[in-house]
């Protein structure tokens, strides 16, 4: 029985502190009445009681200080209602709450709140916002409303859609680590002041389109659905560092004044930045991307691309863009760039200006090369292969080189399978006695011979013979083409 006893205990124990944690109830009139003679209102933990409509308060105002915290409402209107003072809602649970057209002349302090339908289209807060912990369980609406000071909606928890569009954020804004579970609207958005989104989810869409941002950190945030920043523009400093696109992003026509930094960002849909302005430095370093990188029509200043990731699969369509900068090595980026003879020519220019010639060469090649797949035949395409064949379109000295010794050997194999050399005079030791039949010659003696014919002219002691000098006649040609084709690819190269 003794273990009955310590059970009952435990479970009157229980009773008790949930009897004293229980919220008092109080009727809805009776705040109405406080609020009507202009009385402070601060309520802990309580449960109220019937709907708390303000609508019928005169002038539509509450003039003394309100607090309401910790506590449950299940119906709440405070449309069009004005705070002149600080109005604190901290940790209470809303069932139904409209603070539409609502005026936040003091502080407004929503901290930890819960909201299960909740509007504030159209409210106006004149001094700072505090939303931080907030979870909102259906969907809310801030559209057109106006923070004339900061608001903070760190770690704030949307589990349907939020829609902020048109609104206006006059100071700074915090959204750090909130996590977005429905659509994030932020269509046409003005944030004056500073933008912490850093670290936040977005689970479906993120509509930031046509917003005006003075600064904006997305860093490490993390986008699991498309993300819409087309004609989006950025005045001030931009980070995307770090941040995750699970989806489509797309930047096309935005504008960024200042640097915009995606270092470390991961693409694994398309990156659209079609039309986009950078006037500014972009660092997309050390990004990792899977899908296609779209900078068609693009307007680049400095683009940092060096060490960036691609898919097997990804395209870098640069047709049409026009930049300063594209600082991005040609070997990590070669296998992915789009043909578009504009868009080779300007990356070899481009890298000419920054003085990286082993890209400029190596860039200008996969150009000629490409160009000359494309050509029909005819006497363009011949010509191309023979620039390929010979110097390497100009940029590849070592294979004029090369032709220069396989001529070499060619034509010593020639004459040395041909017979188609003699000495031209007795060696001095020989005796007067000897045949002056000349010798036939080695592999070696004509080897030097056709060195000699290839660089100038044969030795005074060995003599062609037969249809062989035709053969030095030919070869002489070649050696002299070959070597002016060396001298000139080898001296463009260097003199740059």
């Amino acid at each position: 029985m003794a273990w009955r006893s310590i059970a009952l205990i435990a479970v009157l124990a229980m009773v008790a502190v949930s009897t004293s944690c229980a919220q008092q109830v109080v009727p809805a009139e009776e705040i109405l009445a406080k609020i009507a003679s202009d009385e402070p209102v601060y309520y802990d933990s309580i449960r109220v009681l019937g709907d708390l409509d303000l609508k019928s308060l005169p002038e539509a105002q509450v003039s003394a200080s309100f607090a309401i915290t910790n506590s449950t409402i299940i119906n709440a209107s405070f449309t069009g209602i004005t705070f002149a003072k600080d109005a604190v809602f901290w940790g209470t649970t809303f069932g139904n709450a409209s603070f539409e057209k609502a005026a936040f002349q003091g502080q407004a302090d929503f901290a930890n709140t819960t909201f299960c339908n909740a509007s504030f289209t159209a409210a106006s807060f004149a001094q700072p916002a505090f939303f931080d912990g907030v979870l909102f369980r259906d969907n809310v609406s801030f559209a057109d409303t106006k923070f004339s000071k900061d608001a903070f909606f760190n770690e704030a928890r949307f589990l349907a859609t939020a829609d902020f569009n048109y609104s206006d954020f006059a100071s700074y804004s915090y959204f750090a680590a909130a996590h977005f579970l429905g659509d994030a609207l932020f269509s046409d958005v003005d944030f004056s002041g500073a933008l912490d989104i850093s670290a936040a989810s977005f689970a479906g869409r993120a509509n930031f389109f046509q917003s005006r941002f003075s600064s904006a950190g997305f860093s490490d945030a993390v986008f699991s659905g498309p993300v819409q920043f087309g004609l989006a523009d950025f005045s001030g400093l931009s980070s995307f560092g770090g941040a995750l696109f699970a989806k489509e992003a797309n930047f096309n026509l935005a504008r960024f004044s200042q640097a915009a930094y995606f270092s470390g960002a991961e693409f694994r849909g398309l990156a659209l930045f079609g039309l986009t302005k950078f006037q500014d430095i972009a660092s997309l370093q050390s990004a990792k991307f899977e899908g296609d990188l779209n900078f068609k029509g693009a307007s680049i200043s400095t683009m940092l691309l060096d060490k960036a990731k691609f898919g097997k699969d990804s395209r870098i369509i640069l047709n049409d863009t026009d930049f300063s900068r594209f600082k991005a090595h040609w070997n990590e980026i070669e296998e992915h760039v789009v043909w578009d003879p504009g868009a080779y020519l300007a990356l070899v220019n481009n890298y000419h200006g920054l003085g990286w010639s082993a890209d400029e060469d190596d860039c200008y090649y996969q150009y000629r090369s490409l160009n000359q797949g494309k050509k029909q035949w005819g006497w363009s395409k011949a010509i191309d292969l023979l620039a390929w064949l010979s110097c390497g379109y100009g940029v590849r000295p070592g294979y004029a080189v090369a032709w220069s010794l396989l001529t070499i050997l060619a034509f010593a194999l020639l004459f040395w399978r041909g017979d188609g050399i003699r000495r031209s005079a007795r060696p001095l030791n020989e005796p007067a006695e000897v045949d002056s039949v000349p010798e036939r010659v080695t592999l070696r003696n004509a080897l030097f011979f056709s060195t000699m014919v290839f660089l100038s002219q044969g030795p005074i002691d060995f003599l062609p013979v037969g249809r062989h000098r035709y053969y030095v006649i030919l070869e002489g040609i070649l050696g002299w083409l070959l070597l002016a084709l060396f001298l000139v690819t080898l001296g463009r190269v260097m003199i740059r």
